[in-house]
């Protein structure tokens, strides 16, 4: 076999991915990608007005996408997301595990009940349950599959006032080597992102006080905030063949802050 006909392929033509937290942000940017990948892509969020919005965009670029609102912090929810999209494209074979929130940074001794529920009620609790439902769907499809989850650099690094998000964020690190380990044997990887600042409406406020920010910059080696597609590229490798072999795994995704 020569060297070309052992390159690997970015063509996800016959798949279908499911992105919760797709309406915008990372989340939509990913879903363009993978759709520009050819794969069949299910657009997640709350609401079924934004899901519907963002499915649009990628229709009228000539995609394949529908919208189904779905909010992960619900089991019930997330098995609904399962079998709508089983029962709409016939498989299911990507997770991008997007969805999340967060809170403004707090000091500890500030943080309330209703804010750590708040977060980890998605971020935590909903990623957890969405990879059952839908790796069980995947496991009885039979066809392997592939999840990503979003983890942060905040889940890696221990950055003052972010306690809430960070705890969250360092869980999805740990589960992500554990779901790797148990559904291996049926040919589902589990790998994650960690991206660090990039540049979306959640990063913002932090960005607000100048000082802030070029403190932030400086902290940067490459000297620049990450963009959507930066992630969304790294999600792309981890979905195709060309990572056969990767299950497990945090990419860090943050021009080199955490070298």
């Amino acid at each position: 076999m020569s060297f070309k006909e052992q390159l690997p392929t970015y063509d996800l033509a016959g798949k279908v991915a499911v992105v919760t937290g797709a309406g915008k942000g990372i989340g939509f940017e990913v879903a363009g990608v993978l759709a520009a990948a050819g794969a069949k892509v299910v657009i997640a969020d709350l609401k079924q007005e934004v899901c519907d919005e963002a499915a649009l965009k990628l229709k009228s670029e000539g995609y394949e996408a529908i919208g189904i609102a779905a909010d992960v912090s619900s089991k019930n929810s997330a098995k609904e997301l399962a079998e709508k999209t089983v029962s709409s494209y016939g498989s299911l074979d990507i997770l991008i595990n997007n969805a999340g929130v967060t809170i403004p940074e707090s000091p500890i001794f500030d943080v309330t009940e209703e804010q750590w529920d708040f977060v980890h009620n998605v971020d935590l609790k909903g990623l957890y349950f969405t990879s059952q439902v839908i790796a069980e769907k995947m496991k009885q499809l039979g066809n392997g599959g592939r999840i990503v989850n979003l983890t942060s650099a905040a889940g890696i690094m221990t950055p003052k006032y972010v306690s809430v998000y960070g705890a969250a964020k360092a869980a999805v690190k740990h589960l992500t080597g554990i779901m790797a380990k148990e559904w291996a044997r049926w040919g589902i990887n589990v790998n994650a992102v960690a991206p660090g600042y990039v540049n979306t409406d959640m990063l913002k406020p932090m960005l607000e006080n100048e000082k802030n920010a070029q403190v932030v910059l400086k902290s940067i080696p490459m000297r620049r905030y990450g963009e959507v597609k930066d992630v969304a590229g790294v999600i792309l490798f981890l979905v195709s063949e060309a990572s056969n072999y990767l299950t497990g795994v945090i990419i860090p995704i943050d021009g080199g802050m955490m070298a």
